[in-house]
């Protein structure tokens, strides 16, 4: 494991030197604080403008996009207190993951999963959809596979989605139907769901399925379980996946609305909770893999 003061080292040396000469006229660099623990305490409290200086200078984004400087859990923290204090500041890790080097071999395999696994929840998602469709066109499908998952959730143009679609590894076509699964309003994309659940890949027809058995449809109930059931393991795995994540949270979430009803209380419309999160596994055995 890293020392702390490494830890500054590699996020420093990936900035400006001017920042380095600020940094030092408000903490010691020879015996610096925490990191993470003075990242966070400055954003949130602002001293003296450091917040901002943090954020401009590139050091909260150099520190996040190193997994070996941040936790995973850290980094997630310290990605929610940015964007409270700079609504763009999605966008703006982006930008600094590619800039001044050279795509896609000069962007390291690592740095790009951990802004893809941050910029995921993003408030407004859509404003970097543009910029996540170069993900798709990169040559590790682990990476293209999770940026199709973030389109399919939250990219607007149906034409796009459905170009998205045509891609001939069936990890990045599943990935892409789990991630429509996430929308808050799947009608328009419905016509394409009825196209999955025909694919010729199990593994993209059981989440188009799952979708499908979500909605009440008793065919694509039927064939989930027939499936979950399965002695094929990696039928049953994708089916039972599939199931736990597209179905079971929906299961519980009716209850609980039908019970608020009969209480009296308004009904919030279902809204699909995070998936489990598997794209960093290595290729060891794609078909469990999502």
């Amino acid at each position: 494991m890293r020392s702390n003061a490494e830890n500054w080292t590699s996020v420093l040396s990936s900035c400006a030197t001017s920042a380095s000469r600020q940094l030092e006229t408000w903490i010691s660099l020879s015996e610096p604080p925490d990191l993470f623990d003075y990242l966070m305490t400055t954003l949130q409290g602002d001293t003296e403008g450091q917040a901002e200086f943090l954020i401009e200078s590139n050091i909260v984004a150099r520190a996040l996009l190193e997994p070996e400087v941040l936790k995973d859990r850290q980094a997630t923290e310290l990605m929610s207190i940015a964007m409270a204090r700079d609504s763009l500041f999605d966008m703006k890790l982006l930008q600094r993951l590619l800039a001044q080097r050279a795509w896609p071999l000069e962007v390291p395999y690592a740095e790009i999963q951990r802004c893809l696994a941050l910029v995921e929840d993003a408030p407004e998602p859509n404003r970097i959809a543009v910029t996540l469709l170069k993900f798709t066109r990169h040559p590790d499908i682990r990476v293209q596979s999770k940026a199709a998952k973030l389109l399919g959730r939250h990219l607007l143009s149906t034409d796009k989605i459905v170009e998205l679609y045509l891609s001939p590894n069936e990890r990045v076509r599943a990935n892409l139907i789990e991630g429509i699964a996430r929308r808050k309003d799947l009608e328009p994309m419905m016509p394409l769901v009825e196209r999955a659940a025909q694919d010729p890949s199990n593994r993209v027809s059981t989440m188009a399925l799952a979708i499908l058995a979500r909605r009440g449809h008793k065919m694509s109930q039927t064939l989930l379980t027939m499936r979950r059931r399965s002695k094929v393991e990696s039928i049953s795995w994708a089916a039972n996946f599939a199931h736990e994540v597209l179905v079971r949270p929906f299961q519980a979430e009716d209850l609980g609305n039908l019970a608020a009803a009969l209480n009296g209380v308004g009904v919030e419309p279902a809204v699909v909770p995070a998936v489990t999160e598997v794209d960093s596994e290595p290729e060891a055995h794609p078909e469990k893999e999502t």
